[in-house]
């Protein structure tokens, strides 16, 4: 590896959070302390996440895990269940707090730790006015945003400021799956919402938001789609033939074609680590659009594994080193203007 690499899809769960779920006994909303170093969080019956190592609450553990990783630098984010599931009260105030206490770990392992914005969705104006803070005051470098907000679809234009301010700002928005809209049909199926709902809902929003003017009405955010683009690259065909087809029913339609919107706009991130979906997002996309991304906090994560994975590709397929060093963090430290890790004396 010749690069820095950067991990630009990974979460961090502050524990006055975690011990906030846990105190939430009998709410839709809620977690369960597990083990001395491990809780679950649980929506309904169901169990959307598992904070199984203490790295991902403890920020000096979790720099025990990138070095063990080989991993640089990682862009932090709050995963589910965030505060846009709260009442929206508490979801303000837990956006506020989550938030400082990423600014507290970036502060404390600069050029290592970077975070983007936790944002109170159900309330756009104090979403607005966090996110000012978030990028004037704690000097974050991006924008935590899920695939449906309770189930209200984001390409309303409702939302249309937060991604004007992101636009604006230069603020890239990690775009990444909540509870799932087809979370029913999951249940009744008995399929973990790891398999498909979650990467299904995540491309449910990107493309909508192509689909129905969102990209079109604010011209300069750039999104990164989760778990190697969701759905998205392996059904480009679909995608084509779809939207020729049957946009003009659903009164559509766009000044660029959605397939090339994606292509210009949305950076894949490489969470998936299997070689064969990743030589067909690379093919799509090319090495210009994909980061690095480890999902590290979640099971189906691999930081560990992520780095190599992407050595792998870069091998099988003989690609230049420019290009892997592209992915590995390159792209990240472009798009979200990160200052060289030499920079920052303790790194030299």
């Amino acid at each position: 590896m010749t690069y820095r690499s950067v991990d630009v899809h990974n979460h961090f769960y502050p524990k006055e959070y975690l011990e906030y779920l846990v105190s939430r006994t009998g709410e839709r909303i809620r977690a369960e302390q597990t083990g001395d170093e491990s809780y679950v969080c649980i929506c309904g019956d169901v169990r959307v996440a598992h904070i199984d190592r203490p790295g991902h609450y403890d920020v000096e553990a979790r720099i025990r895990d990138l070095d063990a990783a080989g991993m640089d630098t990682q862009i932090m984010s709050k995963t589910i269940p965030a505060p846009e599931l709260l009442p929206r009260d508490e979801g303000v105030y837990w956006a506020k707090k989550i938030n400082d206490a990423l600014a507290e770990a970036v502060a404390k392992y600069p050029g290592r730790l970077y975070a983007y914005a936790t944002l109170p969705y159900q309330d756009v104006d104090a979403a607005i006015v966090e996110l000012e803070r978030c990028k004037k005051e704690l000097n974050f470098n991006g924008i935590q945003m899920f695939s449906n907000m309770q189930g209200e679809v984001m390409y309303q234009e409702k939302f249309d400021p937060i991604f004007q301010m992101a636009g604006d700002y230069d603020l890239p928005i990690l775009l990444h799956p909540t509870i799932p809209m087809t979370s029913e049909a999951m249940d009744k199926s008995k399929i973990p919402y790891q398999l498909y709902g979650y990467t299904l809902d995540s491309t449910l929003c990107v493309i909508s938001l192509i689909f129905n003017g969102t990209f079109e009405r604010n011209t300069k955010f750039k999104l990164i789609h989760a778990h190697l683009g969701g759905i998205a690259p392996y059904m480009v065909r679909r995608l084509k033939d779809s939207w020729k087809g049957y946009a003009h029913e659903w009164g559509l339609e766009r000044e660029q074609l959605p397939e090339e919107t994606y292509r210009e706009r949305v950076w894949a991130d490489t969470t998936s680590f299997y070689l064969p979906a990743m030589k067909c997002c690379l093919e799509w996309l090319g090495p210009e659009h994909m980061m690095l991304g480890t999902d590290y906090a979640h099971r189906v994560g691999d930081p560990e594994g992520a780095i190599k994975s992407l050595i792998d590709l870069g091998e099988e397929l003989e690609l230049p080193q420019d290009q892997v060093d592209m992915m590995l963090g390159k792209n990240a430290e472009e798009l979200f203007n990160l200052p060289p890790l030499s920079s920052y004396p303790a790194n030299k």
